[in-house]
């Protein structure tokens, strides 16, 4: 299962995606702005990280940014996850470095599914059915 770093100014947000990949089997790192998420993101090794648009101290785009920046980050999934849902916020997004953009209120079983996807490009799953 994936390490996720949920960063989310929004303490009911973080809490409402932490119940939905804890159930699953996920283990949950939080960060309530920007600049947090970033130290934890240098302290630990994470497979996908969650990542609110609007956040005080640093705003979500700077903070996908400066991840990309790390060497790391090359095989970390970021999912940017924001209220915003024009088309020119989605284009920041990717245009910042993240890997998907999800509109809230996100589903839990697509939340379930991206962290998947994430933690199995880091080579941990294997769905070619080799060896069957």
């Amino acid at each position: 299962m994936a390490r996720v770093l949920i960063v989310d100014d929004s303490s009911a947000v973080r809490a409402y995606h932490a119940s939905i990949l804890v159930k699953d089997g996920h283990q949950v790192d939080f960060a309530d702005n920007g600049y947090e998420g970033l130290e934890k993101f240098c302290a630990a090794d994470y497979d996908v990280v969650l990542v609110d648009v609007n956040m005080p101290r640093m705003h979500g785009y700077d903070m996908v940014r400066a991840i990309r920046r790390n060497e790391r980050s090359q095989k970390v999934g970021i999912v940017v996850v924001s209220t915003e849902a024009d088309s020119k916020d989605m284009v920041e997004g990717y245009k910042a470095g993240a890997d998907l953009y999800m509109v809230k209120p996100v589903k839990p079983e697509e939340l379930k599914r991206v962290c998947i996807m994430f933690s199995r490009t880091k080579g941990e799953g294997n769905d070619t059915g080799e060896g069957a």
